[in-house]
C-alpha cells in the first residue's frame, strides 16, 4: 500500500538542515520539496537540486506542505514560532533505522535519527532533536527544543529541561535532573542533578560557566 506523500519543507538552509532533508527523504511518505532561508536573503537560491525560499514568501504554502526545523541550535524557537504564526504544522520525524518504544511519545517536530533508541514511557517533547546513534533510557522527560547529540546516553528515569544542549558522546547517569538552558560538553559523564543555565564538562561533569545564553 502506497502511503499518501506529504510535502516537506526544511526551515533552515544551512549544513545541519542539509542532514534533517536526508533523514526526511528516508522516511516513507514524506517528499523534502525545499528550504527557507531566514537570515540572508539572496544567499542561494538552489541547494542539491531544491529551490530555498525566503521565509516571507512561504506563507501562501502553509496549507499544502508541513514544516520540519533543520537548525541544530537550540535557540531555533524564534524561526519554529514564526513559521507557525504563518499556519504552518510541523512533522515528527523518525528514520525507519532508529527504535522507539510503543509506549514512548515523540512531541511535535521532533527527530529522531537513524540509530538511536528511545525506551519505555519516555516522554520527548516538541522540536527536540535526537541525534544520530543516540540512546535515551526508560521514564525520560524531554522538554521542547533541546538537543541530545551523537552518540550520547541518558539513563533512565532523567529529567532534561528545556533548551539543553547535550554534546555528543555525552553520558548520564539515571535519575539526573538537568536545569533548562544547560549544555553538557562532549563526552562529558554526568552523575549528578545540574541547574539551569550552566555549562558543564569533563569525568565527572564539572560546572565551568554558569548564567549562560543557551547553544
Amino acid at each position: 500500500m502506497t502511503l499518501p506523500e506529504t510535502k516537506i519543507l526544511i526551515f533552515g538552509a544551512r549544513s545541519f538542515a542539509e542532514e534533517v532533508a536526508d533523514l526526511v527523504s528516508e522516511v516513507p511518505g514524506l517528499r523534502v520539496v525545499g528550504y527557507v532561508e531566514n537570515l540572508e536573503r539572496g544567499r542561494l537560491d538552489m541547494l542539491h537540486g531544491l529551490p530555498v525560499y525566503w521565509i516571507d514568501d512561504v506563507v501562501g504554502l502553509a496549507k499544502t506542505h508541513q514544516a520540519v526545523c533543520g537548525l541544530g541550535t537550540t535557540l531555533r524557537r524564534e524561526l519554529i514560532l514564526q513559521a507557525k504564526q504563518m499556519g504552518f504544522e510541523f512533522k515528527s520525524v523518525v528514520h525507519p533505522k532508529a527504535w522507539v518504544s510503543a509506549t514512548a511519545v515523540i512531541g511535535e517536530g521532533s527527530i529522531v535519527s537513524v540509530g538511536s533508541v528511545v525506551a519505555a514511557r519516555t516522554v520527548v517533547g516538541a522540536h527536540v532533536v535526537v541525534n544520530r546513534c543516540a540512546s535515551i533510557g526508560h521514564h525520560v522527560n524531554i522538554e521542547d527544543y533541546t538537543n541530545i547529540g551523537p552518540g550520547s546516553h541518558i539513563g533512565g528515569g532523567c529529567q532534561i529541561g528545556s533548551g539543553v544542549y547535550i554534546g555528543i558522546g555525552a553520558t548520564l547517569i539515571d535519575h539526573v535532573d538537568i536545569g533548562s538552558g544547560s549544555v553538557i560538553g562532549g563526552g562529558a559523564v554526568v552523575t549528578k542533578s545540574l541547574p539551569a543555565r550552566v555549562l558543564a564538562v569533563g569525568v565527572p561533569a564539572r560546572i565551568v560557566k554558569e548564567d549562560i545564553q543557551g547553544k
